[in-house]
């Protein structure tokens, strides 16, 4: 029975990957421990309580919030360095199921979903076939430089925080990210992370793993107490 039920979410999850889309079976139901804003106040002081009404304004007050009024120096297609990378794409390596599943270890259990439903959980509950398939994803986003429509949306939770509960203001907004998406950022940024690393000199002991700086102060101290043992 339990062979089973791990074979029928990995083909849900398989399924809800390839088409990049969300399942409500996967959803975590968050319903018992949220409450539902009753009403806000508008910009212009009036009060609403209908949800769409609701919604309306919460888009119009993040929309404003979070656009920006600056033009953009030039267009992704007039900037020298898209060529660049169109040049060298042949040399980016493809993702590898041994990266999948790194970056997969540690992607962090109990955080909520995304739109489309799917937790870490899920994925790492998936093993090999849902890797294989998050491989063929991540290589076709890495190299034709297109991601799915779904890693742009994310769901979005108002938290309280203090004073007047009508005035958006006081909410604390927080996106929940496709997981999968995290993910393939994960990835990335390991590729990275390694490759700046290798071009780091030795003297360079400030945010990087594995170094401190309190290993260069110690190096500085023994240098005062010691000068002769420094080689000339």
């Amino acid at each position: 029975m339990r062979r089973d039920l791990r074979n029928f979410n990995t083909a849900r999850i398989k399924e809800a990957i390839e088409r990049n889309q969300g399942s409500k079976v996967f959803a975590r139901d968050l319903s018992a421990r949220k409450s539902q804003l009753s009403r806000l106040k508008t910009e212009c002081g009036s009060i609403v309580s209908g949800t769409p009404e609701i919604l309306s304004e919460i888009e119009r007050f993040y929309g404003q919030l979070y656009t920006s009024s600056l033009e953009p120096h030039a267009s992704v297609s007039n900037d020298p360095r898209a060529s660049l990378i169109r040049h060298y794409s042949d040399d980016i390596p493809d993702v590898s199921l041994s990266e999948i599943r790194m970056a997969l270890q540690h992607l962090k259990n109990g955080r909520a979903p995304g739109e489309d439903g799917i937790t870490a959980e899920l994925l790492k509950a998936g093993g090999t076939p849902v890797l294989e398939v998050l491989q063929k994803l991540f290589n076709s986003v890495l190299h034709g430089g297109t991601t799915p429509e779904a890693w742009s949306r994310s769901a979005v939770v108002l938290f309280f925080k203090k004073g007047d509960n009508a005035l958006l203001k006081n909410y604390r907004p927080i996106s929940l990210l496709s997981r999968v998406y995290v993910l393939f950022s994960r990835v990335i940024t390991n590729r990275l992370a390694r490759r700046l690393d290798d071009f780091q000199p030795p003297e360079q002991a400030g945010f990087r793993k594995g170094f401190s700086t309190i290993d260069h102060i110690h190096t500085l101290r023994q240098i005062v107490q010691n000068p002769s043992a420094v080689p000339s």
